[in-house]
């Protein structure tokens, strides 16, 4: 006479299926949420970096631009103040500009808009001030800056849409459910100013 199967064995069997497809359902869609969030990261620091790269050109411009403005002029005191009190910008004694490592998203879209400003404010500046507009490092500047501005459009549009990808899985049924229970939340896109969407020029016309 052949054993029966124990009814408790069955019901383990039952359990682990359970448990196996549970777990499945919800390990993929973990590590998925967890390498899209690495990538809006990435993206978050890959627009820090550029917005470096656009002050670098700045800090190497501003000892000229000092040298040869009236202190009293507006475009000057502008410039000043959008160094000494922009969020995610931090300046050192010597006066160099660098994006606060800890800067959030909202202060690197400030950060964006005012640095952009500075460009443009220069951009002004020259047609004031002939020896600016004629000295080496002002050309190098312009020569810097199409690049530069390419850069960080690049960058906002791929940071923009990592975190449309990443917002789009986590809301989605039934990846919503996992995102719950291991809070993963939706991130913010980044907003730039309508100054900043127009990659300023420098012109030597």
């Amino acid at each position: 006479m052949k054993k029966k199967f124990p009814a408790w064995g069955i019901v383990l069997i039952v359990l682990a299926i359970i448990a196996l497809i549970f777990g499945i359902s919800v390990i993929s869609p973990y590590n998925t949420m967890v390498k899209l969030d690495e990538q809006v990261t990435t993206a978050q620091a890959n627009i820090q970096t550029q917005l470096q790269s656009r002050l670098d050109k700045i800090n190497e411009l501003m000892p000229s631009v000092q040298g040869v403005m009236d202190q009293e002029d507006e475009i000057y005191k502008d410039i000043a103040a959008l160094r000494s009190n922009t969020p995610g910008i931090t300046m050192d004694a010597d006066g160099n500009m660098t994006i606060d490592p800890k800067a959030s998203l909202t202060d690197l879209e400030s950060a964006d808009a005012a640095s952009s400003q500075m460009v443009r404010d220069i951009n002004v500046a020259m047609e004031s001030y002939p020896d600016l507009k004629s000295s080496d490092v002002m050309r190098d500047f312009m020569t810097s800056v199409e690049g530069a501005e390419n850069r960080i459009s690049y960058a906002r549009e791929q940071y923009n849409e990592d975190v449309q990808t990443y917002n789009s899985y986590i809301r989605s049924f039934p990846h919503n459910l996992t995102a719950g229970m291991f809070g993963f939340s939706p991130r913010d896109k980044f907003e730039a100013s309508a100054a900043a969407q127009n990659a300023p020029t420098v012109k030597f016309d």
